[in-house]
């Protein structure tokens, strides 16, 4: 039987680099899943969706949002829902589109991100120790991947 630490027997450098990406993405976001319920009362998703409200004030739909994140409409809408309903985002007819609504973050919403953004600030104490180095290189190598893939899907 195959330890939690060794990868499988896989092809090529590629296909382990996606194979870890894809664990880590699920393991980072059960973690942070963990962190937010626990700590704030709310998901990862709703957290994200408020963060990113809170990142881009102004103008915002779902759509741009779900974009953003790489999440579903469909999800994005049902976090608003969610959001709306704990008073933590507010909805209103766009001025500028009558098919669009405008989002916001009431005050308890944005009060959220921020003790969202320290409980995360404090969290990161436990995360691995990476050099500067590495982090970059890594950072370099995820955005040439994603501006490919964005490529891809943007021509679709």
């Amino acid at each position: 039987m195959r330890g939690a630490d060794e990868l499988p027997d896989l092809p090529d450098d590629f296909a382990r680099f996606w194979f870890l990406l894809r664990r880590v993405a699920g393991l980072m976001d059960r973690t942070g899943d963990a962190l937010f319920r626990t700590g704030l009362g709310i998901s990862l998703p709703q957290f994200l969706v408020l963060s990113t409200i809170d990142a881009y004030p102004g103008r915002l739909n779902q759509q741009m949002i779900a974009d953003r994140l790489g999440l579903t409409k469909s999800t994005v809408s049902r976090q608003i829902d969610n959001g709306v309903s704990a008073g933590l985002i507010s909805v209103s007819r766009s001025e500028h589109s009558r098919r669009e609504n405008d989002i916001r973050l009431t005050e308890s919403g944005t009060d959220m991100v921020h003790r969202g953004d320290d409980l995360f600030a404090a969290a990161r104490a436990d995360f691995p120790d990476v050099s500067a180095r590495e982090m970059r290189v890594t950072l370099a190598t995820l955005s040439a991947f994603d501006r490919a893939f964005g490529a891809t899907f943007a021509s679709d």
